[in-house]
């Protein structure tokens, strides 16, 4: 009872706007194999009871941009990185992916299971609100699901430890259209709401090199040339996924899917993300 009262007042000490959406939002239940068992609101869904908390559907989308000028490896591709609110309730101030959250009870369309269309229309509308970017610049014929991985996670900083992620998490991926998106400035493709991002930038896969190891090879504390962006202060999901390789594998899936590669190369790609499967990461893979 304690920590429920704890929670409630350091909410409030934060932003209404994130108490409101962890009373409101029902996030959807689900088992380790994915079967859905019900559903909860996300303050529910996140709190620590009995030493862990409640496994529910999320997703995290990673959104490309082709960028001519790069010559490195990956060479033309960029990821859209942003930085969590300080408001945040979990993982203020941390740098993580172009978008996570999840799918929710509240819009039925996002139960969707059929080719992940539920997730993809979550996916879209917190790209709206959490960045402003719109709806025609992500079509949902450009948002593919390539996997799935189950991961848990104390919170972080550790200000709010009756908090914790449990999340069996879509892998969706995007590239922006060339075309439509040609010397388009950010300002123009989004917006970013204060509330649930503080800061983006465009990265390549080559400035996540330092991080891609795990604390087990003595690189936790690594840093890009910026010293604002390391393996620390990035989320543990989007650690998870550099300890497996899963990052690069998407930078490699993201670019063999451009109009300038062969065909044969993306389908290999492709196949090499068994839909199907559920990646479970370690603890030590998202330290």
């Amino acid at each position: 009872m304690w920590g429920r009262v704890a929670l409630f007042s350091g909410a409030r000490k934060y932003c209404s706007a994130q108490s409101n959406y962890m009373l409101n939002e029902l996030c959807i239940l689900v088992d380790k194999c994915d079967h859905v068992l019900g559903f909860a609101n996300k303050k529910t869904c996140h709190e620590v009871l009995f030493g862990k908390s409640l496994l529910h559907r999320a997703f995290s989308l990673f959104l490309f941009q082709e960028d001519a000028s790069s010559e490195t490896n990956h060479r033309g591709l960029r990821l859209l990185v942003q930085k969590r609110s300080s408001s945040k309730l979990t993982f203020p101030s941390l740098w993580s992916n172009t978008c996570c959250s999840h799918p929710i009870m509240n819009f039925p369309d996002e139960l969707v299971e059929l080719d992940a269309i539920g997730v993809k229309k979550a996916a879209q509308r917190k790209l709206l609100h959490e960045l402003g970017i719109k709806n025609t610049f992500v079509p949902l014929n450009r948002i593919h699901f390539l996997g799935r991985v189950l991961y848990a996670a104390p919170n972080e900083p550790c200000t709010q430890t009756a908090l914790a992620e449990h999340e069996l998490d879509y892998i969706l991926v995007s590239v922006l259209d060339p075309i439509a998106t040609r010397n388009l400035p950010d300002t123009d493709l989004m917006k970013l709401n204060p509330d649930e991002v503080s800061d983006v930038r465009w990265m390549t896969f080559s400035d996540f090199n330092y991080m891609k190891c795990s604390p087990r090879d003595h690189m936790n504390t690594a840093k890009t040339s910026d010293s604002d962006f390391c393996r620390s202060s990035i989320t543990p999901w989007l650690r998870g996924l550099l300890a497996r390789g899963l990052l690069q594998k998407l930078f490699s899936w993201a670019e063999a899917s451009c109009g300038n590669h062969l065909r044969e190369n993306f389908l290999a790609e492709d196949q090499s993300w068994d839909r199907t499967k559920i990646i479970h990461l370690s603890s030590e893979d998202v330290k």
